[in-house]
């Protein structure tokens, strides 16, 4: 009798830190830091400082990751995006 059970593989996850212009509410919104625990994978490439938010979550929401928060700090913002392998 074998017994075939093995740990999950954690989920990745991306938090981002975006600013937006104060000065002009149209202006897009960019990177101010992402960090990733994980693996962000073909993404890496859009979420660097200064970054448009915009490419970083469709990258990020095309290749199977789910927004889980988005909260904002004033001209701030914080999202969180999660990827599970299920």
């Amino acid at each position: 009798m074998s017994n075939n059970v093995s740990i999950p593989r954690p989920p990745d996850v991306v938090t981002i830190l975006w600013e937006r212009n104060p000065l002009n509410q149209r202006a897009p919104r960019t990177i101010v830091e992402a960090t990733v625990i994980g693996s962000a994978a073909p993404c890496n490439r859009f979420l660097g400082s200064g970054e448009s938010l915009a490419r970083a979550e469709n990258c990020l929401l095309d290749n199977g990751f789910k927004r889980i928060s988005e909260d904002r700090l004033g001209v701030f913002g914080v999202s969180v995006f999660v990827w599970e392998d299920c």
